[in-house]
């Protein structure tokens, strides 16, 4: 087994990265190159639209609070208002990142759009399922 020469190794690196452009005039010798993608730019989003967000935050955390509050038997009509409210207010503040709103990731508090989910629309989970017409829900030989 040979010994690799790791100082030969380097300065053969270097010469080629030279060579080949990738180390500019102004680029220091054996540090790398960055990419503008590695430091991506902070996104502050529309301010009003930021404002708005954080009003609806406020207020879903709130029926959030109620709903709970209201899981008796005895406040069933209430309970289902509260929760449409709360389902309202998901509605409303993923519209308002759809005009600009731009919240930090600790105050995203609910899931986007379905047409925004990685998996949206696919589903390999199929309960009922029918392999050669001889499913379990009954459409069997028997």
């Amino acid at each position: 087994m040979k010994n690799v020469d790791y100082e030969q190794l380097k300065k053969l690196v270097s010469e080629v990265a030279a060579e080949a452009g990738v180390m500019g005039a102004s680029a220091p010798e054996g540090v790398p190159h960055r990419m503008a993608a590695a430091d991506p730019t902070k996104s502050t989003g529309d301010p009003e639209a930021n404002e708005k967000y954080q009003l609806a935050l406020v207020a879903r955390e709130a029926t959030e609070v109620l709903v709970e509050a209201l899981d008796q038997p005895i406040y069933d009509g209430a309970y289902e208002h509260a929760f449409k409210a709360t389902m309202s207010l998901r509605k409303a503040l993923n519209a308002l990142i759809g005009v600009g709103a731009s919240p930090p990731p600790h105050e995203r508090v609910v899931a986007p759009p379905a047409d925004q989910q990685k998996y949206a629309g696919y589903s390999s989970y199929e309960p009922f399922a029918t392999f050669g017409g001889s499913g379990i829900e009954g459409g069997g030989d028997g």
